[in-house]
């Protein structure tokens, strides 16, 4: 309801806009015929008129819900794609505090990405073509995790305690 609410007050804005577009266009081209009509008789220009919803070709239900299913479309690939092809995780230790900035390397299909999880411990891996993901920090023992294993939260030991 309130999408509704908004379309219709964007068209009347717009309708209003255009309406007072047209009065200035008319009331510009009248103080042209004015100045000049002075000098030149019978120039006249002519006017704009406001075209109306009844001059209007009907348009097909395709033609409408075209683009409007367009729109909806690309805002689903924008808004929801990336929580699709991706996977969130959770590294946390032991002791159940989480790996801030951890080294990982993801291996893919074609190539090794190396990447740091942030202040919590998270990281994004993409969800289809990921083979493994393996943990090269220093403050914590080296493990590798296949495609089957990578659920969250990964427990990882620490090196020291």
């Amino acid at each position: 309801m309130i999408l509704d609410a908004l379309i219709a007050l964007i068209g009347s804005l717009l309708a209003g806009a255009v309406g007072l577009a047209t009065g200035v266009v008319n009331l510009f081209a009248a103080l042209i015929e004015l100045i000049v009509g002075l000098f030149v008789p019978d120039f006249s220009l002519g006017r704009v008129k406001r075209r109306s919803t009844k001059e209007r070709v009907p348009r097909s239900r395709a033609a409408v819900l075209g683009p409007v299913l367009a729109f909806f479309l690309l805002l689903a690939v924008f808004l929801v794609g990336p929580k699709i092809l991706n996977r969130k995780i959770t590294l946390v230790a032991e002791d159940g505090h989480s790996l801030p900035f951890a080294a990982l390397v993801i291996h893919l299909k074609d190539e090794d990405r190396h990447q740091r999880t942030d202040n919590a411990g998270n990281i994004e891996v993409p969800r289809f073509g990921t083979k493994a993901v393996s943990l090269k920090d220093p403050r914590y023992v080296s493990r590798t995790w296949d495609r089957s294993e990578l659920s969250s939260p990964l427990v990882v030991e620490r090196t020291m305690v």
